[in-house]
C-alpha cells in the first residue's frame, strides 16, 4: 500500500477578510492542527464552510491539496505561500491528480475516505491574494486538488500517514474529470465513462448526466 506524508491537517470558520474588491466572508483562512482531531462524515471537528450551496456536504467532506504544487504556484507567482494557503483541510506530499481516481479509498488515523471529485478553480483564492488568473491556471495546469468523503469516521492525529487503501476499479483519474469539465466538454463517450464511476459525487454527476 502507498504512504502519503501529511503536511498539515487545517480547519477553520468563516471570516471577513479584506480584498481589493471589498469584504469577502470565506472559510478559506484556516489554522494547523496540532492535537488529534475527529473526523465526522461531515468534516473535521472545528471546521465549517461559508458558502454552503458549492462547498461542505458528505461528498465534500475533506478538501484535500498536493503540496508539492506550492513549488510551481511560489515560482509562477514569485510569492511565498504557507500550508495551508488555498484553504484545503490536507495538505497532502506525493498524491497527484493524474495518479488519483474517482472512488480510490485512503485510510487516515481510525477514518477511511474515498475521492469524490475534483475540486473546482476556486475565485475566493483569487480574491484572497490578489490573483486574478489563478482560477484559469489552475485549470491550465490541472493542479485542483479533489474532495473525499468519509466512508468511516474516526480519530485523527496530524503526524498520521495517509495509506491508499484500495483504487478504483474503472479507475477514471481525477485529470481525466477535469478533462471534461474544462477541455473536452462535448465529449460524450468520456462522460458515460465517468459516470459509469459509483463514487463520482451526485452533484456532478447530475450535471454531467445533463450534459448527456
Amino acid at each position: 500500500m502507498k504512504e502519503y506524508k501529511v503536511q498539515a491537517i487545517s480547519v477553520g470558520k468563516p471570516v471577513i477578510l479584506d480584498t481589493e474588491k471589498g469584504p469577502l466572508k470565506t472559510a478559506i483562512k484556516k489554522n494547523i492542527v496540532e492535537e488529534p482531531i475527529w473526523l465526522s462524515r461531515l468534516n473535521f471537528e472545528g471546521d465549517y464552510q461559508a458558502d454552503q450551496k458549492n462547498h461542505g456536504g458528505p461528498d465534500k467532506a475533506v478538501c484535500l491539496y498536493p503540496a508539492q504544487h506550492y513549488k510551481h504556484w511560489e515560482e509562477h507567482y514569485k510569492q511565498t505561500f504557507t500550508f495551508p494557503s488555498f484553504g484545503e483541510n490536507l495538505t497532502v506530499d506525493g498524491v497527484d491528480e493524474r495518479e488519483s481516481a474517482i472512488g480510490d479509498r485512503y485510510l487516515l488515523g481510525d477514518a477511511e475516505l474515498e475521492v469524490s471529485e475534483p475540486r473546482k478553480p476556486c475565485y475566493i483564492i483569487a480574491r484572497k491574494y490578489g490573483l486574478t488568473d489563478f482560477p484559469t491556471q489552475m485549470i491550465e495546469k490541472g493542479f485542483s486538488g479533489f474532495y473525499l468523503r468519509v466512508v468511516k469516521e474516526g480519530l485523527v492525529n496530524p503526524e498520521d500517514r495517509l495509506i491508499l487503501k484500495e483504487r478504483d476499479p474503472l479507475y477514471i483519474t481525477v485529470s481525466d474529470v477535469n478533462d471534461v469539465l474544462f477541455h473536452d466538454r462535448e465529449n460524450k463517450e468520456k462522460i458515460s465513462r465517468i459516470l459509469e464511476t459509483p463514487a463520482l459525487a451526485a452533484g456532478l454527476r447530475a450535471s454531467l448526466e445533463r450534459k448527456l
